[in-house]
């Protein structure tokens, strides 16, 4: 991806499209968006494989929007992070095919891990240092992405949809336990 991002950037620093002084601001636009399209990609392939997609993608929508303002586990290379998240994927896939959970057990999963995000609270990232006003922007936003996630489970409820209402549920738990991963981590590295 570095390789793509940097003669990418090179390329039009030599057509005269940006300036030399916004070249590192080019590069890590171009690495961010192949490493996100590449990981994008490949959990659809994996989804694809796994006759999940619509699931793949009520996963990645609550996972990515609640772990933007909630944070979490953060590994150091974007190999390590891209393995994680593909794995995690598998996991919470393969749970929510081959087992099946009354409404009331994914209820209560899914409020147990939705107190567990909010006591957790945003947990820093090594690589962003976070202010008071940022961190009450996120706590905001974090309870504006917990609200749209109530909302969804009381419509699966009254659905009837147990599937995606479990499938909420899992997502929500590896959230709360990559969040509490997060702050361990944390704590024992000293960031």
């Amino acid at each position: 991806m570095e390789f793509i991002a940097k003669k990418l950037t090179d390329y039009i620093l030599e057509k005269n499209v940006i300036e030399k002084e916004n070249y590192d601001i080019y590069k890590f636009g171009f690495v961010y968006f192949f490493e996100t399209a590449f990981s994008f990609i490949s959990a659809m392939i994996i989804a694809f494989f796994m006759h999940g997609i619509p699931e793949a993608l009520f996963f990645s929508f609550f996972f990515l929007m609640t772990r933007s303002y909630t944070g979490g586990l953060h590994l150091k290379t974007f190999k390590g992070c891209y393995i994680f998240s593909c794995l995690l994927l598998i996991i919470c896939l393969l749970i929510t095919n081959n087992l099946k959970a009354s409404t009331a057990l994914s209820v209560c999963v899914y409020m147990i891990a939705l107190l567990t995000i909010i006591i957790v609270g945003p947990v820093d990232h090594p690589n962003k240092t976070v202010d008071e006003a940022d961190n009450k922007r996120f706590i905001l936003k974090s309870y504006v992405i917990l609200g749209i996630s109530v909302v969804t489970a009381i419509i699966l409820v009254i659905t009837k949809s147990r599937h995606y209402l479990f499938l909420e549920a899992v997502t929500f738990a590896a959230i709360a336990i990559t969040g509490i991963l997060g702050k361990l981590y944390n704590r024992y590295t000293g960031v």
